[in-house]
């Protein structure tokens, strides 16, 4: 096998034609791999804004980068063009979708086509690390709370630079590699469900008179004896999801009931929790009656 990984750092930037924002790419790295994971080539290129002529601070301090840095840079079309000679048909990889997203909308500006020219298998690295380790559940993890959990060591000075966080990605991988596993992730990009799979934005549903939720959809039950509750209130919406609260007569048993829907490309996703009961002198009392950030992060995932 042909593997590659691919990392990009991108500056956004105002764009007078979209009247709105671009990531406008500015940093090509990507190692390419054997089968037994052996570096065979590295590649890297500087592309030189067309959008934004200056790198944002945000931007400078992040990844070290200065303006000068670009000033001999190629051209996006002629670095995708390098890219696409230089990958062949490898696999693709990048450390979740972000790099893909902001190629897709760099080739959508700069040729019109939205396609990348280069990618004709891809998996994401980031959903395959997390599927290998243990204790993640639906956490979404970056490079390095990967790297840190795996123990290795990284330098500040070479974090968020292309090149170096593509060997970052690699040594992550190299840890966790598992051949059945990683092929059962590969994905075709000439799929004709791949890129609008890709660039579906979910969109978390405020209304449940949505024609995709069924009245079953809103129905909660009592997490002791199983039966269906009793809702006591309206509806109300609090940190993207429904909560109400609930009685189960024969537990004698007062919860709060939240709910989440999520339409994703695939269909509406449901998730439901049943939490404790808070009564109302409590929050008079002064206490924190916000979801804690493990709640947050559970919603979002």
């Amino acid at each position: 096998m042909n593997l590659i990984i691919l990392d990009l750092e991108w500056n956004g930037t105002y764009s007078r034609r979209l009247k709105g924002y671009i990531n406008e790419i500015i940093e090509f790295g990507a190692v390419r791999v054997d089968e037994s994971l052996t570096v065979v080539d590295t590649f890297h290129a500087f592309v030189r804004p067309q959008v934004g002529k200056k790198i944002s601070g945000k931007i400078q301090n992040l990844t070290r980068l200065r303006n000068e840095d670009l000033e001999d840079g190629i051209l996006f079309m002629q670095a995708v063009s390098r890219f696409k000679k230089w990958a062949g048909d490898g696999i693709l990889m990048t450390w979740g979708t972000s790099d893909l997203l902001a190629l897709i909308e760099n080739c959508r500006y700069f040729c019109g086509n939205g396609h990348i020219p280069f990618l004709k298998e891809y998996v994401d690295l980031q959903r395959y690390c997390e599927s290998r380790l243990p204790g993640i559940g639906g956490m979404q993890m970056g490079l390095s709370t990967c790297a840190s959990l795996l123990g290795i060591e990284e330098e500040e000075s070479e974090h968020h630079r292309a090149l170096n966080d593509s060997m970052l990605s690699l040594d992550c991988f190299r840890i966790l590699y598992q051949k059945e596993a990683f092929l059962s992730m590969v994905q075709d990009a000439d799929d004709p469900d791949f890129y609008p799979r890709l660039t579906f934005k979910t969109v978390v549903l405020s209304d449940w008179d949505h024609p995709l939720v069924q009245t079953a959809d809103m129905t909660v039950y009592c997490d002791q004896c199983g039966r269906e509750a009793e809702r006591l209130g309206d509806w109300i919406i609090k940190n993207k999801s429904f909560r109400a609260d609930f009685y189960c007569a024969p537990c004698d048993y007062r919860f709060v009931g939240r709910i989440q829907l999520k339409l994703k490309y695939d269909g509406l996703i449901i998730k439901k929790k049943n939490l404790p009961f808070q009564p109302e002198e409590t929050e008079q009392e002064g206490e924190d009656l916000t979801d804690s950030a493990e709640e947050l992060q559970e919603l979002d995932s």
